[in-house]
Parts: structure tokens; sequence; C-alpha cells
């Protein structure tokens, strides 16, 4: 997550430069190829008099919007996956109890015959701890 976090920062800083430069967006070998056997010609973003449009302009703020909005997104991403693992902790928990039951009833089934997962000891099955304290930046 951190790792995809920072690609998405570092093409939003490749966008704004880009931007910046006023460049076109590059083109892909793909998009090379399907154009040359299509006969398509690359539209050029300026219009007649040789001006950009005012849409093409950039600024601080925009910049600004774009990283916001790739911090809302991973953040957002951040939690849900921070949610499914605690999910996957709780289950694997779960799990292991009632095989610890299960193997209880099987070595002793007169003294263990009632005893509820919830009995156990949490010495014997701990809750795997799932690490909430990182930071998708660590700059």
């Amino acid at each position: 997550l951190i790792v995809s976090n920072e690609q998405e920062v570092l093409r939003v800083h490749f966008r704004a430069a880009r931007t910046l430069a006023n460049q076109t967006l590059p083109f892909s070998a793909c998009t090379v190829l399907l154009d040359a056997e299509v006969y398509n010609m690359p539209q050029d973003v300026q219009n007649e008099d040789g001006k950009t449009s005012v849409r093409d302009r950039f600024n601080a703020r925009q910049f600004m919007s774009w990283l916001q909005d790739v911090d809302d997104k991973f953040d957002k991403l951040k939690t849900c996956l921070l949610m499914r693992q605690q999910h996957e902790a709780a289950a694997l928990n779960a799990v292991q109890r009632l095989e610890w039951q299960l193997k209880l009833q099987e070595l002793d089934p007169a003294t263990y015959k009632s005893t509820s997962i919830f009995e156990i000891p949490e010495f014997y099955i701990p809750l795997v701890e799932v690490n909430d304290d990182f930071d998708l930046t660590p700059i």
C-alpha cells in the first residue's frame, strides 16, 4: 500500500511537471501501433492560432488538489485494508479456539464435553495484533 501510494504521488508530480511545461500526454507503443494500423492522426491540443486553451493552465491549487485526492484515496484504502486484516485475525482466532476445543474433547471427553471456546484462556490462543500505526507517506 505504501509503495502504491508513492507511485501515485510520483504520477501526480509527473503530471504536474508535464502540465507546467505544457506538454501533451505521451503515447505508449501500443497507441502508436494502433494509430498506425487505423490511420489516425493524433490530435493537437493547440488551437488554430497556436495558443493553448484556458483549461491547460496549471496552478499550485490544482496540484494540491491532485495530491489531496491521492491522500484521500489511499486513506480509504488503508481503512479497508486494516478492517480486512482485523476481520482475518478474529476469524483465525475463532478457528484456532474451535480446534483447541475439539482436541480437548478428543483427549478427555468426560471432562471437556461442555467446554466453550470462550473458556479457553487467551494465553494459549492469542489474538493476532494488527498494526494500524503506520504512515502511508513515511517522508
